[in-house]
């Protein structure tokens, strides 16, 4: 049996909740100011009236009274590593000496940066989500599912990564939950796979703020890496964690029941397109006022919204870096993930 999801092109309405990620940030302008791309300010996209949704700063003043250039461009760096841990055949963990400055901007859930090995070209750039910070130490842990090329290239390096950072919408939707600062939240996580790894940063960032419910579904991924990343935040009160098979037909039933008993207020999907489709119309149905966050699994490849690889395009002709741009995971799962093909 193959699964796929259809995400629609052209098919892309009323985003109300689209913002840009970096918007407001140290990072704030970018490369897309330069040459009237930006995704906010519609003076730095060549009209002539001022729009957006204020975000603390005025990009377009930003952008004149900078000179016209670029603030704080990311570039790459050097990273010792430290140790690094062989978990199975196609799982390593690397961890990281990235400074506590670093470790700190990195520690927020839905954080990413670029690694490739040392003496690689660039284009062997690979974005992998945080799994862990240590701002004390200054390190970073970083989880590799070995798949191709890319990964199998990384992994030889046993002294040096190149690392680009930090980016910041690993996971959309991600905002509405970390930022509520109510401490009676209660939150679902569902995670599969390599989805287990920013999984575990939403934990370390949540411990002791939230009533966390995570279901684990451990195919392919080492009981032992779930031993090491998910079970030390465990001991910390008001986290429970469940093994469950996405796969079987009778999990949605299982989750359809959490959900209904427990009233969550948030739901975190890590999963797979297909899942995302799945699952987050079951949070829409069940459950249609809780905030929704979904891993963001479109093709990121610089990151800073000008290759293209990510781009969706919109009913009115438009276009949306994925990489760049931040939505509200009901809306994208309603935009999106409506339709699911099973062959």
């Amino acid at each position: 049996m193959n699964y796929s999801i259809v995400k629609e092109p052209g098919h892309v309405t009323n985003l109300e909740s689209m913002n840009c990620v970096d918007a407001g940030t140290e990072n704030c302008p970018c490369y897309l100011a330069l040459t009237g791309d930006c995704l906010i300010c519609n003076r730095l996209q060549g009209k002539d009236y001022c729009g957006c949704n204020w975000a603390g700063v005025c990009i377009y003043n930003e952008f004149i009274q900078g000179n016209k250039r670029i603030n704080n461009p990311r570039r790459d760096f050097e990273a010792k590593v430290i140790r690094r841990k062989i978990y199975n055949e196609n799982l390593i963990v690397y961890v990281l000496d990235v400074g506590k400055g670093f470790s700190m901007k990195v520690k927020r859930p839905g954080s990413y940066l670029f690694a490739r090995a040392k003496g690689a070209r660039s284009f062997y750039d690979i974005p992998l989500s945080i799994m862990k910070t240590d701002v004390e130490q200054g390190y970073i842990y970083l989880a590799i599912k070995i798949i191709s090329s890319k990964t199998k290239t990384l992994i030889q390096e046993n002294d040096i990564l190149m690392l680009r950072g930090p980016y910041r919408s690993g996971i959309h939707g991600i905002s509405a939950i970390i930022d509520n600062k109510a401490k009676d939240q209660k939150i679902l996580i569902v995670s599969k796979g390599i989805g287990i790894a920013p999984g575990a940063l939403i934990l370390q960032s949540l411990a002791g703020r939230a009533s966390i419910d995570m279901i684990i579904d451990a195919e392919k991924i080492s009981e032992e890496f779930i031993k090491d990343f998910i079970y030390p935040e465990k001991d910390t009160e008001n986290i429970d964690i469940q093994y469950m098979s996405l796969y079987d037909k009778e999990t949605n039933k299982k989750l359809e029941y959490l959900m209904q008993n427990n009233n969550y207020d948030s739901i975190i999907l890590l999963v797979s397109d297909y899942y995302i489709g799945n699952l987050g119309n079951l949070v829409r149905r069940v459950l249609p006022t809780a905030n929704l966050a979904v891993s963001n699994n479109f093709h990121i490849c610089c990151g800073e919204g000008l290759c293209g690889s990510c781009s969706v395009d919109t009913s009115n002709g438009g276009s949306i870096k994925m990489c760049k741009c931040q939505l509200k995971g009901e809306e994208l799962v309603k935009n999106l993930y409506q339709n699911t093909i099973i062959e």
